[in-house]
């Protein structure tokens, strides 16, 4: 990785930590593939907030349900482009220069109605 005159290794573009972590995410799923899953579920579309008695559109979510070895999961990834700054009656929105991603895996028995949040680092 290249250097900067202070030897700190330069930050990553956001469009590249964007995209890192969106290849990440279909490493996952193929992944999980692989491992003999079947996807029941894999649905893309907008993310909500609650703001000031507003539902915003912050970004992109994608669930994605599969079973594995009568165990049902539940991926979800968050893609914020915006946060709330401020508080109370000084909120506002900001939009993100590199979005915020995040990644939660669920897991329940196949008959239950019960998820379960578990690590990603135990699927594998």
């Amino acid at each position: 990785m290249a250097k900067h005159f202070d030897d700190k290794p330069m930050r990553e573009t956001d469009a590249t930590a964007g995209s890192a972590a969106n290849d990440r995410f279909e490493e996952i799923i193929e992944r999980v593939k692989a491992a003999g899953a079947e996807i029941v579920k894999d649905t893309t579309g907008p993310l909500y907030i609650d703001f000031d008695r507003e539902e915003i559109e912050i970004g992109e979510q994608r669930i994605v349900e599969f079973n594995l070895n009568k165990m049902d999961f539940q991926i979800t990834r968050n893609v914020k482009n915006v946060r709330i700054t401020g508080d109370y009656n000084n909120k506002s929105l900001e939009d993100l220069d590199r979005p915020i991603i995040e990644i939660k895996l669920k897991r329940k028995p196949e008959l239950d109605d019960d998820w379960v949040v578990m690590d990603l680092e135990d699927m594998f």
